[in-house]
């Protein structure tokens, strides 16, 4: 069985209708998204609820889990998980608990080193055969360094996916980079699909803040029994973040 994953942090619709061209044009088996928002939360002119647009143009079931609400305005922030196939049941890791927020305090970055983040898992049926997609948005450093959020948050999830059974892939923009201990808590308990790719970045180099420097922070790791068949990082905008496209094989 062969299967495509795509990994991409959406910048809170910051450009939108191209990210939908692109999971059209893609048209992967499961996506994992973070910066997943709705209402004044948005970037940009558009104040609909992502999700649920992303949905409804692409055909792909899913689900959503918030970060945080606003408090004095309409709006949200989270993480999502889609697929083409059957969802049988979600969990949520918290890392940092879900808040209500004013507008103001979620748009201050000195709140974010430690503020709500979660891992969010979905399973899967694909025609009798269980698979796990997990989304998850890392603690917020810039420039991305190892931090004791960062590492609790790590310590966190491999914990969790020591635990995880049958095949599982998680996407995630984890805010940290490859050589650093936090992404090495996660690599000592599955496999890191970026490990040894030779891709050097997946902040985008011609928006993301911390530009013209780039990093890689975004990942896709998976359970033994899912074999790397291809890895891409195209160069568009979609986002700040680059999406990050595997396709993988799987034993069923």
């Amino acid at each position: 069985m062969v299967l495509k994953f795509i990994q991409i942090n959406i910048y809170k619709g910051k450009y939108f209708e191209d990210l939908i061209a692109f999971l059209k044009r893609e048209m992967p088996d499961f996506v994992s998204m973070q910066e997943v928002t709705g209402g004044d939360a948005n970037l940009g002119s558009n104040r609909s609820d992502l999700f649920s647009k992303i949905s409804e143009a692409t055909g792909l079931d899913g689900v959503v889990n918030h970060d945080y609400d606003l408090t004095d305005r309409p709006g949200y922030m989270g993480n999502a998980v889609f697929s083409k196939y059957k969802l049988l049941d979600k969990d949520v890791v918290v890392l940092s608990p879900f808040q209500k927020l004013d507008f103001v305090t979620s748009e201050t970055d000195s709140f974010w080193p430690k503020g709500p983040r979660h891992l969010l898992d979905c399973t899967f049926d694909i025609d009798g055969f269980f698979m796990h997609a997990m989304s998850v948005h890392g603690a917020w450093t810039a420039p991305p360094e190892d931090t004791p959020e960062t590492l609790r948050q790590a310590g966190l999830i491999a914990n969790y996916l020591k635990k995880t059974k049958g095949p599982f892939m998680l996407g995630g923009d984890f805010n940290a980079v490859i050589q650093g201990k936090t992404i090495g808590l996660i690599d000592k308990v599955t496999n890191n699909l970026l490990f040894n790719s030779g891709i050097l970045e997946t902040t985008n180099p011609k928006v993301h803040k911390i530009k013209p420097r780039g990093y890689l922070i975004d990942f896709i790791f998976a359970s033994p029994e899912v074999k790397l068949k291809n890895l891409t990082v195209p160069q568009i905008t979609v986002s700040d973040h680059l999406p990050v496209i595997v396709e993988v094989e799987i034993q069923a």
